[in-house]
């Protein structure tokens, strides 16, 4: 049996490699044999800390089953291949990991890669779960049976966050959004001005008045220029969806133009503690979407399993949600496995369909119709402070997901 060690996984990452395989290249079909699962994100690039997060959730997930057994008596096995960040990576990456044997795929934190991914599925007779990829296309119109969302979307996350602004701040009825110029930040202003127009009027008892977002570049070093034309906007709260190292950029940028004094109220669609550990006591007060807060589910055994055992390993109090997330992929196939022991692709598909399992959120439910996960939406409040940590979360919300979901209609565009 061959286990995915930390060492093996931390020598292989600091030497470098943009691909690896731990254990025999080989299809896991006879009795005994590990069950491989291959691991594509980003290693490296901007959205290196949301791909280096769920690989050591997953990690952590693979030993905690491992130890206890592994499913039917087999033990599981990561093969790891770094994406960049880029589509035409991905694919090569994902094309790599079916031809050595992996069908079953998880990862990806970039919607662009996320719909590269998908489209060779189906030829390559493979599974995808992501962890983070956020487009709506891809369990709407460009949705196929191959593949898995086991994370909240925009749609949920961006009227969730909408609607608590509605509840807790009725007065900042004028929006704009610093948004990057790529699927993902689509998905994220579209949703969140949908959001805005249903519970405005709703909650606040006024018409929001929505700017259009400023589109900025991804994977920049200069957005003084974007900043420039927010300080001009005449919104009051911005959405922010820059992320990674980019949004830390746009930041230090904005603070020496008094844009966190002058604009009431920024709300951030994902960076969950990424930002605030860098800025620490400089971070801006600011209500983020998470996919995890460890604090919000203090008593579930996966829940606080998983935090001890990742601040053991890295020593930061502050995991980001999306090391939940790939510890939420491997829960997934090692339930799906354990009705489809033989890990064949229309198996583990049927298995997946419906599948109600058990995370460190509690329970989740892959949606039949378009393979959503139903999971709490997680916001909270994070800002820095002079105490030893840096940070502080002010105050938590989790919001059931099946209040603020998305009606299923895969193979045609979201029903706002």
């Amino acid at each position: 049996m061959v286990e995915l060690k930390r060492r093996t996984l931390m020598k292989m990452l600091g030497a470098g490699a943009t691909a690896g395989a731990l254990g025999a290249p080989m299809i896991a079909r006879a009795q005994g044999a590990p069950y491989r699962i291959g691991f594509v994100s980003a290693l490296s690039g901007p959205s290196e800390m949301l791909g280096r997060g769920m690989l050591e959730g997953a990690t952590i997930a693979i030993e905690r089953i491992n130890s206890s057994g592994g499913v039917n008596g087999r033990q599981i096995e990561l093969v790891v291949r770094d994406d960049k960040g880029k589509p035409d990576s991905g694919t090569v990456a994902a094309r790599e990991l079916i031809g050595e044997g992996c069908h079953l795929l998880m990862g990806v934190s970039s919607s662009a890669v996320g719909l590269a991914i998908t489209a060779i599925l189906p030829q390559e007779n493979a599974v995808l779960l992501t962890a983070a990829a956020h487009s709506l296309r891809l369990t709407h119109e460009d949705f196929n049976r191959h593949y898995f969302r086991i994370t909240d979307n925009p749609y949920m996350r961006q009227r969730a966050q909408a609607k608590l602004m509605a509840e807790l701040h009725p007065e900042v009825t004028s929006w704009g959004g610093l948004i990057p110029d790529h699927e993902y930040g689509r998905s994220t202003w579209d949703s969140f001005k949908h959001g805005l127009e249903a519970y405005y009027p709703e909650i606040a008892k006024s018409e929001p008045t929505i700017s259009n977002p400023i589109m900025c570049q991804y994977g920049g070093s200069d957005y003084r220029n974007y900043v420039v034309s927010a300080m001009r906007d005449p919104a009051v709260g911005f959405l922010n969806s820059m992320y990674g190292g980019d949004a830390i950029t746009l930041f230090q940028q904005a603070k020496p133009y008094g844009f966190f004094q002058k604009k009431a109220l920024v709300v951030d669609t994902a960076n969950e503690f990424m930002v605030a550990r860098a800025m620490k006591s400089e971070m801006p007060d600011m209500w983020t979407g998470a996919h995890w807060y460890f604090g919000a589910f203090k008593g579930n055994p996966f829940n606080d399993e998983l935090y001890a055992k990742y601040v053991e390993r890295t020593g930061n109090k502050f995991p980001d949600g999306f090391v939940a997330e790939g510890h939420a992929c491997i829960l997934a196939y090692a339930e799906a496995l354990k009705t489809a022991p033989e890990g064949n692709t229309e198996d583990i598909i049927a298995a997946l369909e419906g599948m109600t399992f058990e995370t460190a959120t509690g329970l989740r439910t892959i949606r039949p119709e378009d393979h959503q996960v139903i999971k709490p939406v997680i916001l909270y409040r994070v800002r820095g402070t002079n105490t030893a940590d840096g940070i502080e979360v002010v105050e938590y919300r989790t919001i059931p997901g099946d209040q603020v979901m998305d009606k299923p209609t895969p193979g045609a565009p979201v029903v706002w």
